[in-house]
């Protein structure tokens, strides 16, 4: 597991943790306890945000957000202040550098000098932070995972979260939420490629023992569908989101939206190639064994088929419950199975506050 994070508040170590994932179009929120190496799964709940109340995984719409966050947590009943979150986008740069070896205490003044030749951005301007994945790799150099994000992407998260009554634990990555959820559910002896299929981006990390090889973000997502269904019915968003869902839940979808689903999924197929070609480019000698689908459009129909026929890999979707458990006293099998394609970033997010 990748413990790199971007900013740490409070303590870790309670017996039960919360993630909050803000995403383009909703707030996801996942209570997770632990009992010895186990997860159980207590709360979980979805919000939608109000329209264009995130912009490119960007906050515009402050009090939108604050009161989606806030009514949630508060439906869900949830005790627990302290929660984690995560940051996706252009803002954040997550890269893996060589270094010569250093002293330990001199390391965080080397990193920070490599990372100014990475990150775009004036230094100032951002939070970094760093771990050292192998202390002799390539070349006798020291590998570090470097990540750094927009400081203003950083407090504007953390700001929503404390105007609705919560203390950010730690800001994380989508990336290693991903890569949190998988290794507590599959085997990590084999290269693996999960991509999260959201509303606003698409997100692929390749995982290896524990480490991720290669994350890739593109900003290409299932509001994308919605406004081409949107234009070609001559629909509000609002009804060509719920036609998007609905339709397709009880088998009563329009052809035209129909023709609509199965040219994005093509698109997210090609995505997905273009993703694992950059990888493949680089990393020669690893061999992907399988790609797992999640994300609230990974749904979308014969997209593992079509991802699959694309990539050459097999493909599967994502679920977060492969191993883990939950509460039966709180969900029923039905609910788990609707959630579990959504359910991979918060849970992720939930595990990490469990990390010490």
């Amino acid at each position: 597991m990748t413990e790199v994070i971007i900013k740490v508040m409070g303590l870790f170590g309670s017996s039960t943790q919360i993630g909050v994932s803000i995403g383009g179009s909703s707030i996801k929120v996942a209570e997770l306890k632990k009992s010895g190496k186990s997860f159980a799964l207590q709360r979980f709940g979805i919000a939608q945000l109000p329209e264009d109340a995130i912009v490119n995984r960007e906050i515009i719409n402050h009090m939108g957000v604050v009161d989606s966050v806030r009514s949630l947590v508060d439906q869900l009943k949830i005790k627990g202040r302290s929660v984690v979150t995560s940051v996706s986008g252009a803002g954040v740069i997550v890269k893996k550098i060589l270094l010569d070896q250093v002293p330990q205490k001199e390391l965080a003044d080397a990193v920070l000098w490599e990372a100014e030749q990475y990150v775009p951005f004036n230094m100032n301007e951002v939070v970094h932070d760093f771990q050292v994945l192998n202390k002799s790799g390539p070349e006798g150099k020291m590998e570090i995972m470097l990540v750094a994000c927009k400081r203003a992407t950083v407090e504007s998260f953390e700001a929503v979260l404390k105007d609705a009554g919560l203390n950010t634990q730690c800001i994380d990555v989508d990336f290693f939420a991903l890569e949190n959820i998988f290794e507590a559910n599959y085997p990590v002896d084999t290269a693996s490629a999960i991509v999260d299929v959201g509303a606003s981006s698409l997100k692929l990390v390749v995982c290896h023992n524990g480490q991720p090889l290669f994350t890739r973000d593109s900003a290409i997502g299932g509001k994308t569908l919605t406004m081409e269904i949107q234009k070609h019915l001559n629909l509000s968003y609002q009804e060509a989101e719920l036609l998007k869902i609905d339709g397709n839940s009880n088998g009563q979808m329009p052809q035209e939206v129909s023709d609509l689903m199965h040219v994005m999924a093509e698109n997210f197929a090609a995505e997905i190639k273009r993703s694992m070609d950059f990888f493949t480019a680089s990393n020669s000698a690893v061999h992907v064994s399988y790609i797992l689908l999640a994300g609230g459009s990974a749904r979308l129909p014969n997209l593992s088929k079509i991802v699959e026929d694309t990539v050459g890999v097999p493909v599967q979707l994502m679920n977060p419950f492969n191993t883990l458990t939950y509460d039966t006293k709180s969900f029923t099998p039905d609910f788990i199975a609707n959630i579990s394609s959504v359910a991979a970033v918060p849970m992720g997010l939930a595990i990490r506050g469990f990390s010490k």
